[in-house]
């Protein structure tokens, strides 16, 4: 009888093994079932065919070699890069994994980077390489295509369309298009004013200010950017007469390239209740003393007007560290609207509200650009220098844009193809 009872229990507990072998076998994490959807909303935006980064994570043939790297990377979350704090949510096309995809991720690298059944495999995700809001209403090309030729520092050149606006103008987005994702490091549209002469082959290079020349930069590109559709009635107005140009920061490049860079202007049609305004939180005084790690400049500007926050940009250059804007409101409570603690040259977001930031007439907002000039910051050329503001990427930049709405503006202006529209013509 006992040695009835003893094999029963041995077969259960053998049972209870294959049960709890079945249960580790269902609970495994796999990369065709679980990493890849992961993979596909964060990440192959960059990381496929045709993306700006080294390499694909499409397959898992692509990502299984990069394994322990993306361990690292997203334990890390230094990728998906996005440098704003904040929680899930507050910012459009927000790409920062959240803490159970990076505990997926990092168990299948644990567990030995399983392939999985190739029929859990989401289907490929078509990536837009076109314009994202369809066919602009006017392409701006250069005179022909730009030859870049090889150099082992950054390059710089400013383009000027020949396009001029023959009326004011309003706009609904400005878009980029890099011709070469390969050398574009980034780009801003600028206006550009009449006065502005420009050499017959339609650009300048090298040392080329174009904001000391009266332009006035209107829009940016750069890895990661979102390009940015305003709200139904809310609009920028263009004055007539003017053009656009776009400078360009080339990469090194091992090998000569062409670019033909492409910049879509988005006319406003029907009613226009508002004109897109900017706080600017800009200064140019830097003077960064060599191997300082904490440098600090603050601009303090003030809201003359109930507003609503749509977005905001920052633009600094290699030396840079962190960038606050802290509000002051008029009842002296204070609020961080944003923070990059980490700031990052090589990925300059736009930063778009999900749900915009309504703000009363009188707040101050100081904006912060902390510098690193110290040999601790690794993408510092020379830590020995006494850096200035200056276009080049060894110079620095202090740059803080609010983008925003004054609440109580009602424009009540009717245009077609982002031209006003006259009652008595319709034209």
């Amino acid at each position: 009888m006992k040695k009835l009872i003893a094999v029963a229990i041995l077969g259960l507990a053998g049972w209870a093994g294959v049960q709890t072998a079945a249960v580790h076998s269902a609970d495994k994490i796999t990369f065709t079932k679980q990493v890849a959807p992961i993979f596909q909303q964060r990440c192959e935006e960059c990381h496929r065919a045709g993306g700006v980064a080294p390499m694909k994570l499409v397959t898992y043939e692509d990502a299984r070699p990069w394994a322990k790297a993306i361990k690292e990377k997203v334990l890390s979350r230094e990728m998906p890069p996005f440098h704003a704090a904040g929680e899930l949510g507050r910012y459009q096309h927000d790409p920062r994994l959240t803490t159970d995809e990076i505990s997926t991720i990092t168990k299948w690298v644990d567990g030995g980077t399983p392939k999985g059944n190739p029929k859990d495999q989401p289907a490929p995700r078509e990536w837009k390489t076109d314009w994202p809001f369809g066919t602009p209403d006017m392409v701006l090309k250069v005179k022909k295509p730009y030859t870049l030729k090889a150099n082992p520092k950054d390059q710089y050149v400013f383009f000027v369309f020949d396009q001029v606006l023959p009326e004011e103008t309003w706009l609904r987005s400005i878009v980029t298009r890099p011709g070469n994702s390969k050398v574009v490091h980034h780009a801003n549209t600028h206006v550009v004013p009449p006065m502005l002469k420009v050499p017959e082959d339609g650009y300048f290079a090298g040392d080329f200010e174009p904001s000391a020349r009266g332009t006035v930069m209107v829009s940016g590109w750069a890895p990661g950017v979102s390009p940015v559709w305003l709200n139904e009635g809310v609009a920028v107005k263009i004055p007539k007469g003017m053009r656009f140009g776009i400078q360009i920061h080339y990469s090194p490049t091992e090998q000569d390239a062409v670019d033909e860079t492409q910049v879509g202007l988005y006319f406003a049609d029907g009613i226009v209740k508002k004109n897109l305004r900017v706080l600017f939180g800009d200064r140019k005084d830097l003077n960064i003393p060599p191997n300082d790690p904490s440098y600090s400049l603050t601009s303090t500007k003030t809201f003359d007007t109930d507003a609503i926050i749509d977005f905001f940009h920052v633009h600094m250059h290699l030396r840079g560290k962190s960038y606050v804007m802290r509000m002051t409101y008029p009842d002296g409570r204070q609020e961080v609207a944003l923070e990059v603690p980490s700031y990052d040259f090589n990925w300059q977001r736009t930063y778009i509200l999900n749900q915009p930031l309504r703000v009363p007439k009188g707040t101050k907002v100081d904006f912060i650009g902390t510098y690193d000039n110290s040999s601790k910051n690794k993408f510092n050329p020379d830590p020995a220098q006494t850096i200035r503001w200056g276009e080049k990427t060894t110079d620095e930049m202090m740059q803080g844009r609010i983008f925003y709405e004054a609440a109580d503006e009602n424009l009540n202006v009717r245009v077609k193809k982002g031209r006003a529209v006259t009652e008595t013509t319709g034209q």
